[in-house]
């Protein structure tokens, strides 16, 4: 989808920036993205076309014009080449993303170098309703592009698949990953969205992760609460779980970001 298909995208405004701070040597175009905020109730200029799960025979069409856009899946549909169902977003996973998920992806996108975006892959997931009024859950995933008609990443879709089977809660789970010749992709940032969030950290799990923080080792932080090493290891575990972290490292940084230490 082209950035001239909606007026007063991210587009214009990344522009009138320009011409704003035109002869500022301070200014750079990139470092405003996470300025503005997305379209009101459109985070759809994220993906660049039409979201089709092709083992499930449906599809979620993300333009509002769709009779007007020669490249729209959906035409195709109307012209009788295809049978696939049609998908309709749900409005509050809808709303998550514009105001939570995607601001986060541009701060964390700002963050990079340009050149690097082609090594860093988006996985999230998002409900969807069908006709019948039935909702479950669908991945996304792929890689971004960032050019210069827009000031905002795009989604060049890889899978877009049902997971309701595996996954039935309300949350909506965002997680970027880097590509390194020699591991392949490792995720570098995870954070989970939603009312129904239930990785919330005891006062226990919490005061143990400020003594990592803090630099000291299961062995000293065991000797600082009085309880045992095995009992410290079983609530790092448990808070990793919790989180969808890895290591201790990440689960730091994820309690920094979501401001809980």
């Amino acid at each position: 989808m082209k950035s001239e298909d909606v007026p007063n995208s991210y587009s214009s405004l990344f522009h009138e920036d320009i011409r704003n701070n035109a002869g500022n040597p301070k200014f750079s175009p990139k470092e405003k993205t996470v300025m503005k905020k997305l379209p009101e109730n459109d985070p759809l200029l994220f993906f660049d076309y039409c979201l089709i799960d092709h083992s499930g025979r449906q599809f979620a069409c993300i333009h509002e014009n769709c009779q007007e856009l020669s490249n729209c899946f959906r035409n195709e549909l109307l012209q009788g080449k295809l049978d696939f169902h049609a998908l309709h977003f749900h409005p509050e996973d809808k709303m998550l993303l514009c105001e939570e998920a995607f601001p986060d992806i541009l701060r964390f996108i700002d963050t990079i170098p340009i050149v690097e975006i082609p090594d860093y892959r988006v996985s999230f997931n998002h409900r969807y309703i069908r006709k019948d009024g039935s909702i479950s859950q669908f991945l996304h995933q792929g890689t971004l592009t960032f050019s210069d008609e827009k000031c905002f990443p795009v989604l060049n879709l890889k899978v877009f698949s049902e997971i309701g089977d595996i996954k039935a809660d309300n949350t909506i789970i965002l997680t970027i990953f880097k590509y390194s010749s020699d591991l392949g992709y490792q995720k570098v940032f995870t954070k989970v969205y939603g009312k129904n969030c239930n990785f919330r950290l005891s006062l226990r799990e919490m005061e143990i992760i400020k003594l990592c923080l803090e630099g000291l080792s299961s062995k000293m932080i065991a000797n600082r609460l009085n309880l045992s090493i095995h009992t410290i290891k079983n609530h790092k575990r448990n808070c990793m779980e919790k989180t969808l972290t890895h290591n201790i490292a990440e689960l730091i940084h994820l309690c920094i970001r979501s401001r809980w230490l």
